[in-house]
């Protein structure tokens, strides 16, 4: 089972809707730190600890 974070649940000031994945820890962070760029965000140490504790399992339907 993967691993997701929830843009909006980041920022929500953003109203960013993007679920950011990946397999692991370390492919989610990756990715969420890809997807900050696209924000104009500079994946500092910080936010990433604040992405870090929105990290959820993601539920399969």
């Amino acid at each position: 089972m993967g691993k997701i974070i929830d843009c909006n649940k980041v920022n929500p000031a953003s109203g960013c809707s993007h679920v950011v994945r990946g397999d692991t820890e370390e492919e989610l962070m990756k990715n969420a730190a890809e997807h900050a760029k696209e924000h104009g965000l500079e994946p500092t140490p910080e936010l990433l600890e604040m992405v870090k504790s929105q990290i959820e399992e993601e539920k399969i339907a």
